[in-house]
């Protein structure tokens, strides 16, 4: 190739690169904003706030068997949020803005852990951006979103880093094994990143994947000690509260891979012609777990599409790799590294481009829009209103409402759902409060979701 062939190409690779700037920058916008704003993101919201405020006392944080509410996470998050909440005065915008902060902490993680595994400057950069806009523009439900999910990830991802670097050096395991642990008592179902740690400790230093799990196991064993003193076996019922199994939305959840899709390709086919890269094989064991476990959580009833986001993680630094391996493909032969590349750009930039959610678009440009948003606020504060002024507790289809109206948090839905479905609870459990005049239902204006 002629130096003219070889900087135009190397051109073309450089905007590329920008456009994927200026999506992952187009796509954080409507997250970024929306944080702000006075409605419901999810129904978790106002879940999250009841919790945040018993962790600060308003309420024990460990309901009692007796009540239709439970709290089936771990505390830490509460506390982390309760506490952020009484500094700006609003545990939701607490949680909101510790979400979006964890995406930047996780999108820095998959560029350290691409440099560790032998990737440059630029394809860490890229991976780096990849998560940014793949959880910005397809997983806005939790970007944003007062939820422990995303803090808890970008704790494990600070400790998943650490032992990348303790790895590299084959030294210093106990830091990061502390921040996993710590990380589970955040949210105890990301386990792909410590599981993938503790095997290859097993395959390649069995002494210290010995050592690693016994401080592990002692660590988890002392947490446990301490939830059990401040809460009682309250704590433990709660973390086990029944939920129903099924193994079609497994199934049905094949489809949720679409969106990391161009990712997956780049990783199975790096992932198999480099296999004998021991960084690869790593990243290979990485997102063999984060498939695995991402089917076997959606088995469980009511389980969203965050049991993804460990194999998002995992997919973006594939991603990165598979940029910086471009030389050394055997595609290689064929086509130049620099043309590589360039493919593997444009179809990440055109998949985050194909989707039919425009609302970083119509943010910008769409005036109307400004005013479905002021009616969706006035939504939520005509609902909240309307609960103000019901005499006795009252409940409605909007949690984030009945928090915002200082209502008591008496039934939460989908707990009852699944010990009705798990056969723990009457069907007809909060009809007979109502009946009895013990709890109102009040209407929840359905504009105020979004």
């Amino acid at each position: 190739m002629n130096l003219a062939g070889g900087n135009y190409l190397l051109r073309r690779v450089s905007i590329m690169i920008g456009c994927l700037a200026l999506l992952t920058a187009m796509a954080a916008l409507w997250p970024v904003y929306r944080a702000f704003l006075n409605i419901e993101i999810d129904i978790n919201e106002g879940w999250n706030a009841y919790f945040a405020d018993a962790a600060m006392g308003r309420m024990p944080l460990y309901p009692s068997a007796r009540q239709l509410i439970a709290n089936n996470y771990p505390p830490l998050s509460f506390y982390i949020v309760g506490g952020l909440g009484r500094l700006i005065g609003d545990p939701v915008l607490a949680g909101r803005l510790l979400s979006l902060a964890a995406v930047l902490v996780i999108a820095w993680g998959v560029h350290r852990a691409v440099r560790l595994l032998g990737g440059d400057a630029t394809s860490a950069t890229i991976g780096a951006l990849f998560f940014g806009a793949t959880m910005c523009r397809f997983f806005t439900g939790y970007v944003g979103m007062d939820d422990p999910h995303l803090l808890a990830q970008a704790v494990m991802t600070v400790g998943f880093v650490a032992f990348l670097q303790a790895k590299s050096q084959d030294r210093g395991y106990v830091l990061p094994i502390l921040l996993m642990v710590g990380a589970g008592f955040i949210k105890h179902n990301i386990v792909v990143m410590p599981l993938t740690a503790m095997i290859w400790l097993g395959i390649n230093r069995p002494r210290q994947m010995v050592k690693s799990g016994l401080l592990a196991a002692f660590a988890i064993a002392l947490g446990f000690a301490l939830c059990y003193l401040a809460f009682g076996s309250d704590f433990f019922n709660n973390l086990m509260s029944p939920r129903a199994y099924v193994l079609k939305h497994a199934l049905g959840a094949v489809g949720h891979l679409q969106w990391i899709a161009v990712g997956l390709a780049a990783w199975v086919y790096v992932g198999i012609t480099r296999r004998a890269d021991p960084n690869l094989r790593f990243c290979n064991l990485l997102n063999t777990l984060g498939l695995v476990m991402f089917f076997v959580q959606k088995t469980g009833d009511g389980v969203a599409y965050n049991a993804q986001f460990e194999l998002v993680f995992g997919v973006c630094i594939a991603t990165g790799l598979a940029f910086a391996h471009a030389p050394v493909l055997p595609l290689a032969r064929r086509w130049s590294p620099q043309t590589l590349q360039f493919i593997l750009l444009l179809a990440i930039c055109l998949r985050l481009v194909a989707s039919a959610r425009l609302e970083p678009v119509k943010l910008l440009l769409a005036p109307g829009f400004h005013a479905e948003i002021t009616a969706r606020e006035a939504a939520m504060s005509t609902t909240v209103a309307r609960l103000k002024t019901t005499p006795g507790d009252a409940t409605c289809s909007s949690t984030l409402a009945n928090y915002r109206s200082g209502k008591p948090f008496i039934v939460d839905p989908f707990y009852v759902h699944q010990q009705v479905l798990t056969g723990h609870l009457s069907p007809d459990a909060v009809t007979k409060l109502i009946d009895a005049g013990k709890l109102t239902v009040v209407e929840a204006d359905p504009l105020l979701h979004w």
